[in-house]
C-alpha cells in the first residue's frame, strides 16, 4: 500500500476515491473499501482511500474517544488491501470547504480522481447535506446503500464506542470484522496481585485518546516481547481494596517475570463478568480462580491469536 502524507504527484491520477475519519475501519468502511476497489478494477484504474487526520472532531474541540489510532488504521487499510491511501491534515481551510468546493478543488484540480463513492452516511464539506448538494461535481458522485449485518439497524463507529463503553465484546468485534486491541506501556502499581497469587502488569495506555471498553473483568490475548498469551484483565477502581482512580491490569498465565517497562498489546475476546466488590481478599481471590478457569476453558474451544 502507498501512503501519502500529503497531495503529491505521486498520487495515482484517474482514481476511483472515497473519503472519510473511518474511525475503527469496522466492517461498514470494509464494505466501501471491497466497492471501490471492485469499482476501480472494472474501470482499469485504481482506488484511493482519504481519511482525515485530526479526527474532525477533535478539530474543533470537541471530546471523543477512537477505534482506532492513525497507525492502526494504515494498519488496517493496508490489511484489507487498499492500494492508495492519502492522510490529508484536516486544517481551517479543509473544515471552510462545501462538499461541492471539496471535490472540485481537492479530488478534481489537485488529485484528478475521476469519480467519488461514498458511503451511504459519509458527509463531506460544511455544508453538505447529501447527494443533492454536491450533485454539481465535476465527477459522477455515487452513495453506497446502507451496509447489514445479520440484521443489525446501524454499524457505525459511535455504535461501536457505545458498545465497547458498555463491555458487550462480542458484539463490538463483530462489527469489527477484528478483536479490539489497546496497548501501552507496563508501569508501576500497588503490587497487590502479587501478594494473592495474582501478579498484575499496569498498563499504561499508550493513547488516551482510544475507548477504554466498560468496567469489568475480560478475557483477552496479550502480546508481551513478540509472544501471544492467554490472559485475564480487569478495568476499574478496585472498589475492594478502595481505589479511587481507574487502572487496567492484565494477569498473564504461563508468563513469569517482571514486565515493568514492557510494550503491551491486550486484544478483547469475551467480557467475564462487571466491576464487583468482594467482603474480603478470600472472596476476592476465589472469584480471581473462577475467573482464571474461565479463560482457560475459552481458549481450549477457541485459538489464541492477536
Amino acid at each position: 500500500m502507498r501512503i501519502f502524507s500529503e497531495i503529491s504527484s505521486g498520487i495515482p491520477r484517474g482514481c476511483v476515491a472515497t473519503v472519510g475519519v473511518f474511525d475503527g475501519v469496522h466492517r461498514g468502511h470494509q464494505y466501501i473499501v471491497r466497492q471501490i476497489k471492485d469499482m476501480a478494477d472494472q474501470s482499469g484504474c485504481e482506488e484511493l482511500v482519504i481519511t482525515m487526520n485530526p479526527h474532525p472532531a477533535a478539530f474543533f474541540g470537541r471530546k471523543i474517544s477512537l477505534l482506532s489510532t492513525m497507525d492502526e488504521k494504515i494498519a488496517l487499510f493496508e490489511r484489507f488491501g487498499v492500494r492508495n491511501l492519502l492522510v490529508l491534515n484536516f486544517n481551517a481551510d479543509i473544515a471552510a470547504l462545501s462538499g461541492t468546493q471539496f471535490i472540485d478543488d481537492i479530488l478534481v484540480s489537485r488529485l484528478s480522481v475521476s469519480r467519488l463513492l461514498l458511503g451511504y452516511n459519509n458527509s463531506i464539506g460544511h455544508k453538505e447535506n447529501g447527494v443533492s448538494e454536491i450533485s454539481s461535481a465535476q465527477i459522477p458522485v455515487s452513495r453506497l446503500d446502507r451496509f447489514h449485518l445479520d440484521y443489525s439497524d446501524d454499524i457505525s463507529s459511535s455504535t461501536i464506542r457505545n458498545l465497547l463503553s458498555d463491555g458487550d465484546i462480542a458484539t463490538a468485534n463483530r462489527y469489527l470484522g477484528y478483536k479490539y486491541c489497546i496497548s501501552g506501556k507496563v508501569v508501576h502499581g500497588r503490587g497487590v496481585g502479587h501478594t494473592i497469587g495474582f501478579p498484575t502488569a499496569n498498563i499504561g495506555i499508550a493513547d488516551i485518546s482510544k475507548v477504554v471498553p466498560g468496567n469489568g473483568a475480560y478475557v483477552v490475548s496479550a502480546e508481551v516481547a513478540g509472544r501471544v498469551y492467554k490472559g485475564m484483565l480487569n478495568i476499574g477502581y478496585r472498589p475492594t481494596f478502595g481505589g479511587e482512580s481507574q487502572s487496567i491490569e492484565l494477569h498473564v498465565l504461563d508468563c513469569d517475570g517482571d514486565l515493568y517497562g514492557t510494550h503491551v498489546k491486550v486484544c478483547f475476546e469475551a467480557r467475564l463478568r462487571g466491576e464487583q466488590k468482594f467482603s474480603d481478599v478470600d472472596a476476592l481471590v476465589g472469584q480471581l480462580g473462577k475467573d482464571r478457569d474461565a479463560v482457560v476453558s475459552f481458549f481450549a474451544e477457541n485459538p489464541l491469536s492477536l
